[in-house]
Parts: C-alpha cells; sequence; structure tokens
C-alpha cells in the first residue's frame, strides 16, 4: 500500500520528506516554458509589425490582426500561433 504523502522511505525505514527542489520542479518547468512562450509570441509579434502591409498581405494577415493572429484572439481564423516554430524551423 502506498501512501500518497510527500514523504520517501529511507533505507532504515524512517520517513523524510522530499526536497524542496524536487516538489517545486512541477511548477518552476511550466514557469518557465511559459516565460518562454511569451517569449516567443512577443518575438513573433515583433517581426510581423516590422513587415510590410504588401509582405504580409502576401501571407494573408492584415496589419490590424497581428495581435490577435498571434495572442490568439482570432476565433475564426485558420491560422493561429504555433509555439513549435522555433524547433521546426532548422535554420537558425
Amino acid at each position: 500500500m502506498t501512501s500518497m504523502s510527500c514523504t520517501k522511505r529511507t533505507a532504515c525505514g524512517r520517513r523524510q520528506p522530499l526536497a524542496l527542489a524536487a516538489r517545486a520542479a512541477g511548477p518552476v518547468r511550466r514557469s518557465w516554458r511559459a516565460f518562454w512562450d511569451w517569449r516567443a509570441r512577443k518575438a513573433t509579434a515583433i517581426i510581423l509589425r516590422s513587415l510590410d502591409c504588401r509582405t504580409l498581405h502576401d501571407i494573408g494577415i492584415h496589419p490590424s490582426e497581428i495581435d490577435s493572429l498571434v495572442y490568439g484572439g482570432g476565433g475564426d481564423r485558420c491560422r493561429r500561433y504555433d509555439a513549435t516554430w522555433p524547433w521546426r524551423s532548422g535554420g537558425m
């Protein structure tokens, strides 16, 4: 029978609390991922804003749609921000 508490048994059978780092790893990992997702969205918005209207038109984006496309407001759009694009680009 296993216990669902945050303890583990030592070699002599006594229980000891898990390390704080082990318990904090999940929230820290989620926070780190959220930070990098925010940075990637911010960089995408900056890059798109740096393009001229003709280039944006060529890729099917109106300048007024950039924020809704990047930050997720456009529910009726076929394309949305893809958080995996930095790892799929393969160029840099």
